[in-house]
């Protein structure tokens, strides 16, 4: 799926009272583990840990995330996780439950790798959130276009990407189901 910074405009992303943003500042190691367990979390046991085997292994992702923001094109102004304070009254206890890593693609095109929300804060807007956050940073820093893959049987992602204006470029793989009968 295909955002054309220049050209669709979009909403300043905002979160819910008690969550905050948390950006790729700071030492690389703890946040890799950070971002890991989340997308553990997220897709281990829903159709793109089904798909994708990599998202069923905690140690997968954390390979996973540790390659992506080695690479001379991890996007850190566009990788963020979403934190949630425990209680109104304590901002010491948190829990880290969304995040999102992004590259630069080529000259001008920015790419999101993962948006992953974990299935205990899902419907609370923080998967468009994530993804407003990125566009902004990428827009901010310069960049045309961003580019994106969803898996077509995530409806709810699809339906997420399509209404903040993502625009189909092809389709790369469907999954098709063909019920057995038995009783022939």
């Amino acid at each position: 799926m295909s955002f054309d910074l220049e050209q669709t405009p979009f909403d300043k992303p905002t979160i819910p009272d008690g969550f905050f943003w948390k950006g790729w500042q700071g030492s690389r190691s703890d946040l890799v583990q950070t971002h890991a367990q989340i997308i553990h979390g997220a897709f281990s046991n829903d159709v793109d840990g089904r798909i994708f085997p990599t998202y069923r292994q905690y140690q997968a992702c954390e390979h996973l995330v540790s390659a992506t923001s080695s690479a001379k094109s991890f996007a850190t102004d566009a990788t963020w996780l979403i934190g949630r304070f425990s209680s109104a009254e304590d901002n010491n206890s948190f829990e880290f439950c969304a995040a999102i890593q992004c590259v630069q693609k080529n000259k001008g095109v920015g790419e999101i790798q993962n948006v992953s929300v974990l299935p205990t804060v899902r419907r609370m807007g923080l998967g468009r959130s994530l993804v407003l956050k990125a566009l902004d940073a990428f827009k901010t820093n310069g960049f045309r276009r961003v580019l994106l893959e969803a898996t077509a049987e995530n409806a709810a992602a699809v339906r997420l990407y399509d209404s903040l204006g993502f625009r189909l470029i092809r389709c790369l793989y469907r999954e098709s189901f063909i019920e057995s009968n038995s009783s022939k």
